[in-house]
């Protein structure tokens, strides 16, 4: 049961606005279908039928007078016939060939008149629609002559029947028509919704964003506007924690490094130097990491005017940096952290091997892919999750900063994903660590 369940939702619409239609069409096309074909059994095919038991009497008994009349009864009858019951009646030669009425017919509209009409008379017939007219002609093989009886459809077809199911029908589409646009406005706030939490989540805030919609639809805008101010106070409070800490510490440190200058003995002194030298780099990571957070506005740049300029800089002084740009996509980014994003990992490469390759794709319309490889000793698989925790160092391997606070792959993976993008460390083709980064344009 759970599998059929499963393969039915394969073919259910995924979107809400879609669900919703189908949710509310649904039933109604349902329920029409069932009165329109109930309607078709129960009535119509009744109707159709007192029609044809009517018009097939009116016809036998035309035939009957005609057979045995003399010349002047033969007009009182076509005169009659068509004055009451709206039959034209024509003679026309003898048919030699009867094989030309097969006394049925593949008009639905006809089907039960021919049955009806072939339990009461005997001579052969023959029935078609005529052309141009609204009408039907009856060809009848008699002894020495065809008669041909004209007569209307709407003896035999009820207009209104067709004209009932064309207005549940047309009902039926406008009532769609007016529930798609009804739907449509009541989903656009639900998506303008998740388009500024996406936006959110991107570090893009949106201040134009008002709550709109269904009394639900305005209650989920305003808790996200409470939780969007509640996290950028919580954001802002930590980061300039951070960097007021990382600030304030660098006061004391130079003062240790003036007064390890003026050390006489510099051999004791050099050991200390070099502490205070990490100490420093790392208040320099936590500073990186507290910019990560800063107000940087974006904008939107071309992808390979970016990445050339990066790679220049390393062009210029002599490092082995080879770019392959297959795509001129432009994205939008937060200019300078994604500078420093890729200055990190480029650094990390030509730290740890000896030349870095860049390769920037195109994955869709929407997307680009920048992958950067070295031919370092690379990360194992099972410490890559590792790597991208802050304050994680992988000291027997590799890390952006063997002897830092082991932010930086963390302020990596923390500026793509603030530009909705998505990192993935793998082994490179070239043998050290590949990095593949992921943006939306």
């Amino acid at each position: 049961m759970e599998a059929k369940l499963n393969v039915l939702k394969r073919f259910l619409p995924t979107s809400l606005y879609s669900r919703a239609l189908l949710i509310l069409v649904l039933p109604m096309l349902i329920m029409q279908t069932v009165a329109i074909y109930v309607f078709y059994i129960q009535h119509w095919e009744n109707v159709e039928r007192h029609f044809s038991i009517s018009l097939a009497g009116d016809i036998a008994l035309v035939i009957h007078e005609m057979k045995n009349a003399d010349e002047k009864h033969r007009h009182d009858i076509i005169a009659l016939s068509q004055k009451y019951f709206y039959i034209e009646v024509y003679k026309d030669p003898a048919d030699p060939e009867k094989a030309h009425f097969p006394s049925s017919t593949d008009d639905l509209v006809f089907s039960t008149f021919v049955s009806q009409l072939r339990d009461i008379i005997d001579e052969p017939f023959l029935i078609r629609r005529s052309r141009g007219e609204n009408k039907a002609i009856l060809l009848i093989q008699m002894k020495d002559q065809v008669l041909r009886l004209q007569f209307p459809i709407k003896r035999l077809a009820s207009v209104n029947a067709f004209a009932f199911i064309l207005w549940m029908v047309g009902s039926a589409a406008l009532l769609l028509m007016v529930a798609t646009l009804f739907l449509r406005n009541q989903i656009r706030p639900i998506k303008k919704l998740a388009e500024a939490a996406e936006r959110f989540g991107r570090g893009q805030d949106d201040k134009n964003f008002r709550p709109q919609g269904a009394s639900e639809v305005r209650q989920a805008g305003r808790s996200f506007i409470s939780m969007r101010e509640r996290l950028k106070r919580m954001i802002s409070a930590r980061t300039d924690m951070l960097a007021s800490i990382s600030h304030d510490l660098r006061t004391p440190l130079t003062r240790m490094r003036l007064a390890l200058a003026m050390v006489p003995d510099q051999k004791y002194a050099k050991p200390l130097m070099e502490d205070v030298h990490d100490m420093e780099n790392m208040i320099q990571e936590y500073l990186d990491f507290a910019r990560g957070k800063d107000g940087e506005p974006s904008k939107k740049v071309s992808v390979s005017t970016l990445l050339n300029e990066i790679v220049g800089k390393y062009t210029s002084q002599a490092k082995d940096v080879k770019l392959s740009v297959k795509t001129d996509m432009a994205i939008t980014v937060f200019y300078n952290a994604m500078c420093r994003c890729l200055y990190n990992i480029i650094d990390n490469a030509l730290r740890y091997g000896k030349r870095c390759e860049i390769v920037v794709q195109e994955v869709d319309e929407d997307h680009i892919e920048i992958v950067i490889e070295d031919d370092g000793p690379g990360i194992p698989e099972e410490k890559r999750d590792i790597a991208m925790q802050p304050f994680k160092r992988l000291d027997e391997s590799r890390n952006l900063d063997k002897s830092g606070a082991g932010l930086g792959l963390s302020i990596v993976q923390d500026i793509v994903l603030r530009h909705g993008g998505e990192i993935v460390l793998e082994d490179a083709s070239i043998g050290g660590l590949r990095v593949r980064i992921t943006l939306p344009a």
